[in-house]
């Protein structure tokens, strides 16, 4: 009888201890998950990407439609969408090394060219 109760209580700890693990390591503060600022900032510049990828498809459909409203706005608006991804590729810096701050300025910064590039793309032409 000895053996059983001291099997019972070696189930009953290891079914406690995979209880205890799986939920510490599901809990995103804890185990081996990034902390919520990282993947709030992550996620900024995932949307920050999208945005450019946006851009880009906006002004291209103009482009090729002969839509541009001159030249002028064609060269300016290639040079903006240039910047935008020379600035997303500071913000992954910025993100692998931890500057939350200069993250969230540089996606304001993006997403404000972006912003301008899509308004400028779809002006009719003159």
């Amino acid at each position: 009888m000895n053996r059983t109760e001291n099997y019972q209580k070696f189930l009953k700890t290891t079914l406690y201890f995979l209880i205890f693990s799986i939920l510490y390591f599901t809990n995103p503060t804890l185990g081996f998950s990034e902390s919520l600022k990282e993947k709030t900032v992550g996620g900024n510049t995932a949307q920050a990407r999208f945005a450019v990828e946006q851009a880009w498809e906006t002004y291209h459909d103009a482009a090729l439609g002969g839509t541009l409203a001159s030249p002028a706005i064609q060269t300016e608006l290639e040079m903006n969408l240039h910047q935008s991804r020379a600035l997303l590729a500071e913000a992954y810096d910025a993100e692998d090394k931890g500057d939350a701050e200069t993250v969230n300025k540089v996606i304001a910064e993006i997403m404000r060219i972006n912003q301008k590039v899509i308004t400028e793309s779809r002006e009719p032409k003159k």
